[in-house]
């Protein structure tokens, strides 16, 4: 009973702040919670280096883009249930929504891939902008404004110098169960590590891509 108190003590702080707060928003998920470890990579587990690298590139993002704001989905040993993140992400009205996944990589040259949520039905109709919608169309409501942000992503991570790092593939279109759900342009990203270190690699060239998306909401 006090964690779930703590918890809706602490969404309810967040929801009041954000309603304050004029910057670019952006909350990142690290795939993973205390029941679901993830993939193995080395003698570690893919849900603890998600939320290194999400602390990590919070840090990073907050430092090159002052004003901008980054909340995380999930705290260590906390369990994160079936659309709690879409529910936290829609309730707090973000600007956009990062899933950082990781796998075991052998090759030389690691894989990084790009994702966002789509169906195949998704362009017959359009939403209006107030129109209340199922969940699994939710997407759609920023569709157009998550296809540029994953192009000013791909862009970026596929010139010098970091196309030198690891080969960029993406973005893909398809329904990707982590993204399901939310409304503000949302995105997956899924990199590849040989050593359990090497997230600290992809901290600089991810907070760099933002750089675009940051600059389209100050012009706008």
């Amino acid at each position: 009973m006090q964690v779930i108190k703590k918890k809706s003590t602490l969404l309810l702080a967040l929801f009041h702040t954000s309603l304050a707060f004029a910057g670019f928003s952006i909350m990142l998920d690290p795939a993973g919670d205390a029941k679901n470890t993830g993939r193995q990579i080395g003698d570690s587990l893919e849900r603890g280096i998600t939320l290194q690298f999400c602390e990590s590139l919070k840090k990073k993002v907050e430092e090159l883009y002052p004003g901008t704001r980054i909340i995380l989905t999930r705290f260590p040993g906390e369990t994160i249930y079936p659309l709690q993140n879409a529910n936290f992400c829609n309730r707090l009205d973000v600007d956009f929504y990062i899933s950082i996944q990781f796998f075991p990589e052998n090759k030389t040259k690691p894989n990084m891939f790009l994702f966002y949520f789509s169906q195949a039905d998704e362009f017959i109709t359009k939403i209006p902008e107030l129109y209340f919608c199922p969940y699994d169309a939710a997407h759609r409501v920023n569709g157009k404004k998550t296809r540029t942000y994953t192009q000013d992503l791909a862009t970026t991570l596929t010139n010098d110098p970091y196309k030198k790092l690891f080969d960029f593939h993406g973005p893909f279109g398809f329904p990707f169960r982590p993204l399901i759900g939310i409304k503000a342009p949302a995105i997956a990203i899924e990199i590849g590590l040989k050593e359990k270190t090497d997230w600290q690699l992809y901290v600089e060239p991810i907070a760099e891509s933002l750089q675009p998306i940051v600059a389209r909401y100050e012009t706008s």
